[in-house]
């Protein structure tokens, strides 16, 4: 998780970076667009002021446009610098994202499969509830069967499930259950 925390303070240090140069980038390119526009004006006026076929441009200005150029050009350098430095980051960032997505997901995973045996468990536990049901409703039947044998009058057995199909019988307990409002 330490890894994680150090590539995050490095993009953003990176991601800071470039703004910062982006801004920069963009306040040369309007200062280079005012000084082109002053030797646009001074060429038009020079030019205009004299009736020469073709004007000179002065040197001074040819060296001023040609070095914001160049810082200009320097700045995208810096700019496209920062942008390999941050892709590296943001790619180890996004590997550790999906690592931790992975590790997520199977802890997840885990605990569904975890929940599926419970349910498979209780439901086997059913089934020995079933059996028991049915051993216990067998001896109520032969206890009657004794009571009757004796002249006295036999006992209800509560619940008789009628069928013995332990898929039929776990539904008819969830169709009692519902109509309980327990479920």
């Amino acid at each position: 998780m330490m890894h994680v925390l150090a590539a995050v303070a490095k993009l953003a240090k990176l991601r800071a970076d470039e703004a910062r140069i982006d801004e920069q980038i963009l306040n040369t390119n309007q200062a280079l667009t005012l000084v082109q526009k002053k030797v646009s004006e001074r060429l038009a006026r020079r030019y205009m002021a004299t009736n020469e076929p073709r004007v000179e441009i002065p040197e001074a200005l040819m060296k001023e446009e040609e070095s914001f150029e160049r810082l200009l050009h320097a700045l995208n350098d810096m700019k496209n610098e920062i942008a390999k430095q941050i892709r590296p980051v943001e790619e180890e960032m996004i590997q550790a994202n999906v690592e931790h997505l992975r590790h997520s997901f199977n802890e997840e995973r885990s605990d569904l499969n975890k929940c599926l045996e419970s349910i498979d468990e209780n439901i086997l536990g059913c089934r020995q509830y079933f059996q028991d049901y049915e051993r216990i409703r067998s001896s109520l039947n032969e206890l009657n069967e004794k009571l009757s044998q004796l002249g006295a009058e036999p006992i209800a057995v509560p619940d008789i499930l009628p069928t013995t199909d332990f898929d039929e019988r776990v539904q008819q307990r969830f169709e009692y259950l519902r109509s309980q409002g327990k479920i």
